[in-house]
């Protein structure tokens, strides 16, 4: 069954595309990381592929070699929009634009992180983020950790250096608009000198607001190196 929340009107998913992909290098000096192709597909097409059953209707953040990613979408049988983040500022900045394009109730998702199997939606979920419990830790530092109280989010850390649990945060995120002033009060950080999305959340639950977990059961994947993909099933 579909959570009420994603039965909303105009539900949009958001997918972000715009950067390079430093750490997959040489792979993307000619395309953007999203269009990196695994079993002769691009990276974008398993993210469109899975998100689609929830919406047809998707916001391309798009940068560095935008043409790849826009003629390949302008191809596929979905609404699309596409959006240029012309200077890449971090995840938060690139929800930022689409402000004026998103309804009440909108799906992010990082271009780069791939899964199959399911999510279990609570039935009264204001605002979510994806959390994947796993066994390996190196994979939550590379990602950030999630803190759970009374069902809620608690605490976000990017980069953990202590893991104090298995759950691990995915690039997905169930977001209402509320969260576009909570972008605008945090400020850049020191770690890249921009505003982490994990700060906004944090900031969000530091305020009261009531963020749940939203759990997901199969296989995920944040490709971050060029041999990530090689254990993908």
């Amino acid at each position: 069954m579909i959570s009420p929340w994603m039965k909303k009107k105009d539900l949009k998913c958001v997918i972000l595309g715009a950067g390079k992909g430093t750490r997959i290098l040489p792979y993307s000096i000619e395309k953007p990381k999203v269009m990196l192709e695994f079993n002769n597909n691009p990276l974008l097409k398993y993210v469109i592929d899975y998100w689609k059953q929830f919406t047809e209707d998707f916001i391309f953040i798009v940068g560095y070699k935008k043409e790849h990613i826009i003629e390949y979408v302008k191809k596929l049988p979905i609404k699309y929009d596409f959006i240029e983040q012309k200077k890449l500022r971090g995840i938060a900045d690139a929800i930022k634009h689409v402000k004026d394009l998103v309804s009440e109730n909108f799906i992010v998702v990082l271009g780069d992180c791939i899964c199959n199997g399911s999510f279990i939606f609570p039935e009264d979920m204001d605002q979510g983020v994806g959390v994947w419990e796993t066994e390996n830790i190196e994979f939550i530092k590379n990602s950030y950790s999630i803190e759970i109280k009374n069902g809620y989010l608690n605490m976000v850390v990017e980069k953990p250096k202590v893991i104090p649990n298995k759950y691990c945060g995915m690039g997905f995120y169930f977001f209402k608009k509320k969260i576009f002033d909570y972008i605008d009060k945090t400020p850049p950080s020191n770690l890249r000198n921009e505003i982490e999305i994990t700060d906004v959340i944090q900031n969000m639950i530091d305020s009261k607001e009531q963020i749940k977990p939203v759990f997901f059961k199969g296989n995920y994947l944040n490709v971050t190196f060029p041999e990530d993909l090689k254990n993908w099933k």
